[in-house]
């Protein structure tokens, strides 16, 4: 094993430029500062929307490795929440050892190495006989199909206690997130409307992101552009350039809690651009 190499694997934070790029053309053309969801937000919001998952425990046939299972989960008390078998492996693996992780993936189109992704690590331990009829409702609200075998003698239901969380967001967006901040971050409030909100602004109102892009932003060759992100702070867009794409982050002046918050927050910033012309 060349230990050098690994040790300057290790001091790597984020990614280096591709050969013989141009940093003055990687520079942001926003503010950095502007108000952005943390990552354990962001990875709550994940936890939020997915409810399927791999869980890995530590295996005893064969003895030591991890295991992967594919498994499906709901929120309970912040907590994952699972409904598996006696008969599974991985119920047995952590009936020995309660060490696990739980690894969520964002779906989509596109590079998926680009999409969001999370993993809990933990310990999982068989819930308490107080909590479960709170637990079957959380859980069939999540997974309806489940209401024909939650209650059969050898089906139990575990969560996991998470100890840190390794966050994902796409290419260069990454960091560990405690136990504490993850469960003290929440989902973010526009997720459900988040959809509907970029279509509309897409289908019907191109010419307003392509001011607020010339005006708000140093994308001011701007000749096109398409939101691709909302959240509670603001959002995102593509500016389309001279030089190509490039992505442009505007902030709410308030945190927007409802789609109707959104569009006011939205309405603000075009009008400010427009009276920038």
């Amino acid at each position: 094993m060349n230990t050098d190499n690994n040790k300057d694997i290790e001091k790597i934070k984020r990614h280096g430029r591709p050969g013989g790029a141009d940093d003055r053309e990687q520079d942001l053309l926003y503010d950095s500062n502007v108000p952005t969801p943390t990552h354990a937000e962001d990875a709550r919001t994940l936890f939020s929307r997915i409810s399927t998952a791999t869980l890995c425990t530590m295996s005893i046939n064969p003895e030591g490795f991890p295991y992967g299972s594919f498994v499906t989960f709901a929120e309970f008390e912040g907590k994952p929440l699972f409904l598996i078998s006696a008969l599974a492996e991985h119920t047995k693996n952590l009936i020995k050892d309660p060490k696990a992780s739980l690894m969520v993936s964002e779906a989509g189109e596109g590079n998926p190495l680009a999409l969001g992704r999370f993993t809990l690590v933990g310990n999982c331990t068989r819930l308490e006989e107080g909590k479960l009829s709170e637990a079957k409702e959380a859980f069939v609200s999540r997974h309806p199909s489940a209401r024909f075998y939650i209650d059969y003698s050898d089906f139990f239901f575990f969560t996991m206690d998470v100890i840190d969380v390794r966050y994902i967001g796409g290419f260069g967006r990454m960091s560990w997130i405690t136990g504490k901040d993850w469960a003290d971050a929440s989902p973010d409030p526009l997720a459900e409307h988040s959809v509907g909100i970029i279509e509309h602004m897409n289908d019907d109102h191109r010419d307003a992101m392509i001011i607020c892009c010339k005006k708000l932003s140093l994308a001011i060759d701007t000749n096109d552009a398409f939101m691709t992100g909302l959240d509670r702070y603001g959002f995102e867009m593509s500016a389309i350039t001279n030089k190509g794409p490039r992505p442009i982050r505007l902030g709410f002046e308030n945190k927007a809690v409802t789609s109707e918050d959104a569009r006011k927050e939205i309405i603000k910033l075009v009008k400010k651009a427009r009276q920038m012309e």
